[in-house]
């Protein structure tokens, strides 16, 4: 998946994706689909008290392989949508739902814990610290896996711009993306994220 990511963004750079048989991008969809679902809604964050570190790190490991490998049918699925003079079939509502649907949950519970401390929820219930406490105590150092997944969901949020550019969506989906690219702005440390998020926001007002 991580390589036909990066081949259909080649594809979609050289504009012939629209040479492709309508009929088999429409199935690729389809089983992109089914792959995006397998990671829209695993959380990344764990607490197993009776686990050992290294049963965690493991049981870590297979989370985030699974929820990269969705973040990748996420971008091959865009890729293909987002491609010039592609026909209307590719346009699955389904498919785009699913994409916002991952997007908003790993934004929301994978990638602002991990860059804003503020998100964190407290696993043993100890006492609130206030923002500028809990910030000042979060550590700049991120996993590679974390860095490259919060990448590829900055090129996500980038893609659905466009997709608002090309396809009429319907208004429930319009303001699923708008609570999308607004909470950017009130998390810190994602400045590349806030970045794409300006374009979201410019396409939905341009709607």
């Amino acid at each position: 998946l991580s390589e036909l990511g990066s081949e259909s963004a080649k594809i979609k750079a050289m504009g012939i994706m629209d040479k492709l048989s309508t009929d088999k991008t429409v199935k690729v969809l389809n089983i992109l689909e089914k792959n995006i679902q397998d990671g829209s809604k695993l959380s990344t964050l764990f607490n197993h008290n009776n686990d050992t570190e290294d049963e965690e790190r493991l049981w870590r490991d297979l989370i985030m392989e699974r929820v990269t490998k969705s973040a990748d049918a996420c971008l091959t699925a865009i890729n293909i949508m987002t491609s010039p003079n592609m026909p209307k079939a590719v346009y699955i509502e389904d498919v785009i739902e699913r994409v916002i649907q991952y997007t908003k949950f790993h934004l929301q519970n994978t990638l602002y814990p991990q860059y804003d401390p503020v998100y964190r929820v407290d696993p043993h219930g100890g006492g609130i610290l206030s923002s500028k406490a809990k910030r000042a105590k979060c550590s700049t150092h991120k996993q590679r896996v974390i860095v490259m997944l919060y990448n590829k969901v900055c090129d996500i949020v980038s893609s659905l711009s466009e997709l608002l550019e090309i396809q009429l969506l319907t208004d429930t989906t319009i303001l699923q993306i708008s609570s999308m690219g607004i909470t950017p702005f009130f998390v810190e440390n994602v400045s590349e994220l806030q970045l794409c998020a300006i374009k979201l926001v410019t396409a939905v007002s341009n709607f």
